[in-house]
Formats: structure tokens, C-alpha cells, sequence
């Protein structure tokens, strides 16, 4: 008598051997990831997964993930869509027919219209991003949800991160280390942003360090000090402009994934965050008294709105100190 896992055992060899086609898509598949792929079953009709499985499977390996989370976020997202697709509309089962704005956002309106805003912008991104890979792409994004900004870091706090980095022990992870410091801490930079800054994309100019932001918020912003130091330390000894200053593998499925990797495996007693990195930066710019025009440029905001999150960590300013500015007896810098 074969019991209950013999059974799944069986299966999941059948499974295995009836889509090691789709497997093939990516022979550096590890073995755990392709189990949790092909022992996937989503919570709909037995009919609309039977419909729908090889190309979930095959969508899903085409992403080639490598970690645990990214492999389960892909089937549990593209299965739900797929089958919600199919039963919705019957439509061809390619890239290019399933992954288009129109699906999309149809299935926002039709399937989830009650899920939270950040739920949403979520799955946006990861279809929008499988359509980038596999379907030349098309598919516009949600505005990201309003978040709370992230409290500063203090002067201790940076110096306990600069500590961190110089205490690793490769030269390979403390210039990971450096890197992230340098253009988050003293550019403020996005995790999405630092993971495509090459060496040919840092400038140095009459002694000052300037980072020439690649990507689809193209823009040059000069490095603060003392980030400028922390951030060269990490060119030290390298040549190749075309080299991407943080050295990690980058997943088609998201690529700044290997930057949160990276801080999760070399952890610090204080977290140096991309995002609250980010943040830091922001304030220390509002309370220099920056033009918010000129914040918003380097910043790569799309309105002067997304300043409004940082603002509550600003430093108070007592209106009175103003008051020959706003009257026109001074002259702004």
C-alpha cells in the first residue's frame, strides 16, 4: 500500500519528467526552485490549472529565479493571472497576448478592486516586469504607494555602518558595501538605481565626485561628503568603466534583488537600508537649505509631492528668522 508521500513523491516525478522540457529553458535551475515550480497548485478549478500550468511553468523558469521568495512570488502571482485570464477571456497562452496593459489592469478592476493599494502596485510590477523579459514590455506601472518617510540616520549610525563595511572580509564585499554607502548615503540613490551604476558612470571634476544616474531618471548628482571618500573607495584598483561598481548576480526577475541579499547575509548592528539611506540624504538637503526645485532634479522625484514624506523629519525653522527674506529686504541665495 503506497502511502500519502509516496504518493506526492510519484507525482512530482511524473511532473518533473513530463515538463523537463520547460525545465531545459534554464539548466542552471537548482533543484529545490524547479520543486517548488512543479509542485505548484493554486487554490482554482482543477480545469482552468490543467489549462494553464505549462505555460506558467515555462513562464516562470524563462525568469530564471534563485531564491525561495522570488521563485514562490512568480507562481503564486502568474498562476492566479493566468488562470483568472484564461477563464475571462480564452485568449492565446504567449507572452505576447497575455502581457499587455489592457490584461493587466482589467484584472485589477475585475479581480482585485478591493486589495490594498500596496498589493496592487506589487503584482503591477511583477507582471510589468515578466513583460519587460519576455514580451517587450509595454505595461505601465502603478505610482508606488504612500509610504511613511524613513527616519534619518544619526551621525553614530553612519559611523557604525562605515564600520561595518571595513570589517567584511573580502575586498569584494566591502567594495559591495562601500558602494551601496556611497551612492545611497551620499547621493541618494535608489536600490533600483545603484544596481546599474557602472564605473564609467562616476566622474570626478575639480576634486569633486559626481554620479551620472543611468536608467529611466537620467540625471547628475555630486556626491556629499564625507559618502564621496566611502564611495571612491570602492573604484579603488578597478579600471573597466563598464563594470557595475556593486558585483553580485542580477536576476531577470528583479534585479536589485542581489542588493537586499547582500545586506541580509552581511548583517550590521545597524542596518544600512537603501531606503532610509535615501531618506537620510533627503533631509540633510532640506535642512542645507537646498532649493526644492534642485532637490526634486537630483532626487529623481516625478513631483515636488514626494517631498512631503521627508518633511516631517526636516529640522523646525522658526518663521521670524525669515521675515526680511519674505518681505523682499534679503535676496535668496
Amino acid at each position: 500500500m503506497t502511502d500519502r508521500k509516496d504518493r506526492l513523491t510519484n507525482k512530482f516525478l511524473s511532473d518533473s519528467a513530463t515538463y523537463a522540457h520547460l525545465r531545459a529553458l534554464d539548466p542552471e535551475l537548482p533543484d529545490a526552485l524547479w520543486g517548488i515550480i512543479a509542485r505548484y497548485h493554486p487554490k482554482v478549478s482543477l480545469t482552468q490549472w490543467k489549462a494553464v500550468r505549462e505555460f506558467t511553468i515555462a513562464t516562470a523558469v524563462q525568469m530564471k529565479p534563485r531564491s525561495y521568495e522570488s521563485t514562490r512570488r512568480l507562481m503564486t502571482m502568474t498562476a492566479r493571472f493566468h488562470s483568472w485570464l484564461w477563464a475571462a477571456t480564452g485568449s492565446e497562452l504567449t507572452a505576447e497576448r497575455i502581457y499587455t496593459s489592457r490584461n493587466v489592469y482589467r484584472y485589477l478592476q475585475e479581480f482585485l478592486p478591493t486589495h490594498s493599494e500596496s498589493h496592487r502596485w506589487g503584482i503591477v510590477r511583477q507582471l510589468g516586469t515578466i513583460a519587460d523579459v519576455l514580451a517587450n514590455g509595454g505595461i505601465k506601472r502603478l505610482p508606488a504607494p504612500h509610504l511613511p518617510g524613513r527616519r534619518p540616520f544619526s551621525l553614530a549610525d553612519s559611523a557604525t555602518m562605515h564600520s561595518w563595511a571595513g570589517s567584511l572580509t573580502t575586498n569584494l564585499k566591502r567594495q559591495n558595501a562601500w558602494a551601496i554607502l556611497g551612492l545611497a548615503g551620499g547621493a541618494g540613490l535608489r536600490t533600483d538605481e545603484i544596481i546599474d551604476v557602472r564605473l564609467g558612470d562616476i566622474e570626478m571634476t575639480d576634486g569633486r565626485v559626481f554620479v551620472n544616474v543611468p536608467g529611466p531618471r537620467p540625471r547628475r548628482v555630486p556626491v556629499m561628503n564625507p559618502w564621496n571618500r566611502t564611495l571612491l573607495r570602492s573604484l579603488d584598483q578597478r579600471t573597466d568603466p563598464d563594470e557595475f561598481l556593486f558585483r553580485g548576480h542580477r536576476s531577470e526577475e528583479y534585479r536589485p534583488t542581489a542588493i537586499q541579499t547582500f545586506l541580509t547575509m552581511h548583517p550590521s548592528r545597524v542596518r544600512a537600508t537603501v531606503s532610509r539611506l535615501r531618506s537620510t540624504w533627503i533631509v540633510t538637503q532640506i535642512d542645507s537649505g537646498l532649493p526644492l526645485p534642485v532637490l526634486k532634479a537630483i532626487a529623481g522625484f516625478a513631483s515636488a509631492q514626494s517631498l512631503d514624506k521627508h518633511l516631517r523629519y526636516a529640522k523646525t525653522l522658526n518663521v521670524a528668522d525669515f521675515t526680511g527674506l519674505i518681505i523682499g529686504e534679503e535676496v535668496a541665495r
